[in-house]
Formats: C-alpha cells, structure tokens, sequence
C-alpha cells in the first residue's frame, strides 16, 4: 500500500495538469477562434427572452426552448456588450466540463481509471467536434443532456430511479433540440438488437423488471417538454411553437434528401457491422452482464452515426458531438480495457487530435475581435435599444429585427423554391431601419440595399445614399425610399440647401417619396440618416468608402426615373426635433 501511494499521487497530479491545460486550451479559444454565424442567431433569441418577448411569436427560431431560456438570466446581466459571443462561450464551459465528466464516469464504471482518462481526453480534443463544442449553441447542452440520459441508463439499469433520470435528462435533451429524436430512436433499436441477442444465446430477461421502469423514464422523458407545450399553449402559442420544432424543419428536397439512394444504404451496413460486433463480445464474454452494459452506449452511439450520414439532410459537426463520446469510449473500453497503461498508440493520438486542433486554430491568432465585435461595436454605438436592425440571422443581437426570418440554411431553400417570401424591402420600409449587417441579404434586395444604406465600415451600412451635382443651383429629383431623420453633407460638413423650396440645413424628417432638392455648387454629396452624425460616425468616414457610389450619375434624369418607379408622390419635408 505504501509502495502505490507515491505513483498514485504521481498519477493525480498528472491527470490535475493535463485538466489545467484542456480548461486553458479551451478558454484560449472561447476568446479567438471566429464567430459562427449560428452563435449570433442563439444569442438574439436569448436577449429577445431577456426582453420579454416570446420565440416563435415575435422572433423566428427553430431549436426547442430550454438552451436559450436558461441563458437569458446571465445575458441580462452582462448586458449588451460587443465581447458578448465570447462571454457567453466562456459561460458554457462548465456544461462542456459536464459532458465530459459523464464520460469519464461511465468509463470509470464499465471499465477502469484508465479508460475513463483517455476516453475523456480523446473525447475533449476530437477535432472534428472541438470547435464545435466551443462555439455559442445549442448543442453545447443538447450532447451532455444525452450523455447524461446514457450514462444513467446503461449503469443504473434496471432500476426504476436510476432510469427514471434517465428518461429525465432524455426528455432536457428533447427540450434543447429535436435533433435528439434520431438519438433515440437509434437508442432504443440498440436496446432491441442487443435483447434478441441475449435471448437468442439462451440468457432470459427479467422482463418484470424492465416493464417496471416503463412509467418512470416515460414521465422523466415527457416532463420538460411537456411543461414548456403547456407554457406556449397559455400564451396562445403551441401550434406556432410546434411547427418551428418540427414542420418546419421538414422540407421535400432538403440537401441530402434531394440526392439519389445510394446513401441509404449506408446505415443498412453500419447496422450489420454492430450486430456482428455485438454478437460475438456477448458470446465470448465470461461477464456477458457487464459486457452487455458496455456495448449498450457504443450501439447506439454506432447506429447514430450510421443513420445520420444516410439520412439526415443538412449534416454538420455539431450533429457528431453526442455520438463520439460513446465511440470512443467503445473503442477505448476494447483496447485499454485490460491493459495496465495507456498505450503509445493512444499517447500518439492524443498529440494528433492536439496538432490538428493547433493547426486549424491557433488560439494565440484572434480570428474573432477584428471582425463580429468591430461590426457590433459599431452596431451599439450608432442605434439605441429598440431602433432596428436589418441583419440575416440576428447578427446584430441587442437590436429588433424589421422582419421574422432569418437566413439560415432551411430558410434560404425555402426562399429558393418559392416556399418563403421574406419581403426584406417592405419591412425595412415599414419600420424605417436605419442600419443594415450587409451578410447574406436575399439576391433579390442586393438593388434595394446598394441604393439607400451606405457602408461605413465591416459589414455595418447606415441609411443613406450618395450622389453627384453636375452644376451649381441644378434642381435634382431626390427619391426617398425609407422614411427617417435625415441630414444633408458634402465631404466639408453640413450643407445649406433647398428641399422642395424650403431651407435644409439641419437634420428634418423625410418621409417615403420623391423631392426636388437644390444644392448651392456642384460637387459630391450625402444624404444620410442623422442621428449617426451624432453617435460619433465621422463625416470622413461616409465619404471614404470607395463602393458608396451609386452606379449612374445622381441627377434629375436618374432619380425622376427611380422617383417613378416608386410610384409615391413627393410628401411635404418637416423638420426633426
């Protein structure tokens, strides 16, 4: 006893140092690596909860509720701050913490100490799903409440509590993404395949048991999103929240489900391959009880994968973050398990996964401050709560959008095939937003958003447009598309001209229609929005972008013609307050 406590020691003081240096890495990259353009689309309707407005109803999401809902409280007291994808990043660490240790847990229990290390370890710099994991998204819960309803199942089985929780956090899982419905349904068809096994090798099933833990893991499965239907369905709301979790997610043709057959096939194969896997580990095993436990997490874990990439339509990385940890778990288990140290096989793949990792994302190169919190920076200093902003996916977080869409990828099919007319133009027009996050707008909108918003800097536009005068005193028609506060500027500062025969020479309200405008000399000028002037825009910075121009010259000719197409007759100018 005496001679391992030393090496014991040794031992935890290894493991102590290699968490010091993962939770490092980690924060590392809360704090560099780029912005998704997901991470924006879950914080707006995080701050839409903060602000008491209800998903589904006055703002587009598609992912169920409880992520978001539960984040809102420590976005309401950060507050709106441009560093706010990497605070809440940094707020999602000991949830990534969690996932991790149910795997070390469950390899603790199904094997040894040295399973759960490296399973954990493998698990924590799988590159593939690395980036993923610290990014701001849903899926950051969405896979540790999985992990956790498989751990809790396959140790605590078959007793009624222990499946009880697991049904529980099964049921959180749902709460965070419908996605979790390919997991269990793969799940469950592991459960069936491993029974028949065990009955076809002549081992019985105490079925009275099991059917005992029915009604518990039912109710813990049922229970969180149950509560938040009969939430939505007192706020008048279910039918609208049901169609965002699934309708609408389902659409005919939708990447992979417009391809050929040929992918299908794969889980067919995936299938047999696990069944001949687990077949001959409970044949051969001398603790078929134990061995039965641990092909349970890999089964399923296997059979996701399979069914994912032959059937799921938009496949992406994050989709593999609740299935690698019981991967390789298995795979470990199978390799380490009776072995008295960690193999240079599995030492190399640690320094592989760590290379790879290193090599797609340094974390001492910031790929994040120089551009999303540059832009939203700009975005919080130029517009005031409430004020909107026009953006794809929310990207400007703090501010309303003018419209209920975003963006996203199901949206932008639906848009193609003539299944969603978003209709940017009009409700940009309706709400007089006076910025715009220039990122993914609708091809459709590029004429619209060219004309009237004006780049200032990153992707931020500001309502307003530029024009030539070819002569001093020339009468020019002045189309105005959006009905703001506006201000007249020449490269020298604020102009004294004439609209529609009275004095413009200070900020004054212009609604929807044509004018007739008349400058004191020719050169260049700016109509633009005018409270930007006065939240510290520089009128040095309108004039200095060199694509701010509009294609044609801004005379009569041109803008009488736009003025027509509008249709609008010229309405009478006010000054602003």
């Amino acid at each position: 006893m005496n001679q391992r406590t030393p090496r014991r020691r040794a031992q935890f003081a290894y493991a102590a140092l290699g968490v010091l240096a993962l939770l490092a890495l980690r924060l590392a990259s809360a704090w560099s690596l780029r912005v998704d353009s997901d991470e924006p689309q879950h914080l707006h309707v995080v701050w839409a909860w903060t602000q008491g407005q209800l998903p589904y109803v006055n703002l587009f999401d598609n992912h169920t509720p409880l992520f978001q809902w539960l984040m809102s409280p420590l976005l309401a007291l950060l507050g709106a701050r441009a560093d706010i994808v990497p605070c809440m990043r940094t707020a999602t660490i000991p949830i990534w913490a969690l996932g991790l240790a149910f795997t070390w847990w469950l390899g603790r229990r199904l094997w040894n100490t040295r399973v759960a290390w490296t399973a954990m370890a493998l698990t924590a710099l799988f590159p593939l799903t690395y980036l993923s994991s610290v990014q701001f998204r849903t899926d950051d819960l969405w896979w540790v409440m999985w992990m956790g309803a498989v751990a809790t199942g396959a140790i605590g089985a078959p007793r009624r509590g222990w499946l009880a929780l697991s049904g529980l956090l099964a049921g959180l899982a749902f709460a965070v993404s419908m996605k979790s419905s390919p997991l269990l349904i793969t799940q469950l068809l592991a459960l069936a395949m491993l029974a028949l096994f065990w009955r076809l090798q002549g081992r019985a099933i105490a079925w009275r048991a099991w059917l005992r833990t029915v009604p518990g893991w039912l109710l813990g499965l049922i229970l969180p999103l149950g509560a938040f239907a009969v939430f939505f369905a007192l706020h008048g709301a279910l039918t609208r929240a049901w169609y965002f979790w699934v309708t609408y997610n389902i659409v005919p043709g939708l990447g992979d489900w417009s391809g050929g057959p040929a992918h299908y096939f794969l889980f067919p194969a995936v299938l047999l391959l696990v069944a001949l896997v687990t077949w001959r580990r409970l044949r051969d095993s001398a603790d078929p009880v134990l061995t039965l436990r641990r092909l349970v997490p890999f089964a399923g874990g296997a059979l996701y994968l399979g069914a994912l990439f032959s059937f799921w339509p938009l496949l992406t990385l994050q989709d593999l973050l609740p299935a690698m940890p019981l991967i390789l778990l298995g795979i470990t288990g199978s390799r380490l398990g009776t072995r008295s140290r960690v193999t240079a096989g599995f030492i190399s793949a640690f320094v592989l996964e760590l290379a790879l990792i290193l090599a797609a994302r340094p974390p001492w190169c910031d790929h994040l401050l120089h551009r999303q919190e540059r832009d939203l920076a700009m975005v919080l200093q130029l517009t005031r709560p409430g004020e909107y902003v026009m953006n794809a996916k929310g990207e400007a977080i703090f501010r309303p959008r003018p419209i209920f869409w975003v963006f996203e990828d199901i949206a932008r099919y639906r848009i193609a095939h003539g299944l969603l007319h978003p209709q940017v133009r009009a409700h940009m027009v309706r709400t007089g937003t006076p910025v715009l996050m220039d990122y993914r707008m609708p091809h459709e909108d590029r004429g619209f958003i060219e004309h009237n918003y004006l780049p200032v800097r990153g992707n931020v536009r500001v309502l307003g447009v530029r024009f030539r005068v070819a002569a001093a005193a020339q009468a020019v028609a002045l189309p105005v598309a959006v009905g703001q506060d506006y201000v007249l500027l020449s490269p020298q500062g604020r102009v004294h001209a004439w609209l529609d025969g009275k004095p413009f020479d200070r900020p004054m309200h212009l609604a929807t229609g044509c004018y007739r405008l008349r400058v004191p000399q020719a050169g260049a000028y700016t109509l633009m929005w005018a409270p930007a002037l006065t939240r510290g825009l520089r009128v040095a910075q309108v004039f200095a972008h060199p694509t701010a121009w509009v294609a044609a010259p801004f005379g009569s000719a041109a803008a009488a013609a736009q003025c027509a197409a509008q249709h609008v007759s010229p309405i009478r100018a006010t000054r602003a307050d």
